[in-house]
């Protein structure tokens, strides 16, 4: 197989992530915030979508 080389020497058991130096982590609050924002924004999107199928539609 092709990558049975480059898979040897890879580590099965961990997942290495990749951290920035300035990577902030954040507050719960604010991920709330950011949640409740986006589902408000989907849900204005869905209502102008289907205002503008009944405006258009016979």
């Amino acid at each position: 197989m092709t990558h049975q080389a480059y898979d040897d020497q890879r580590e099965p058991n961990r997942l290495a992530d990749i951290i920035a130096a300035d990577e902030v982590h954040p507050t719960l609050g604010k991920q709330m915030l950011n949640g409740v924002t986006g589902l408000l924004l989907l849900m204005v999107t869905g209502v102008v979508i289907v205002l503008m199928v009944l405006w258009k539609s016979p």
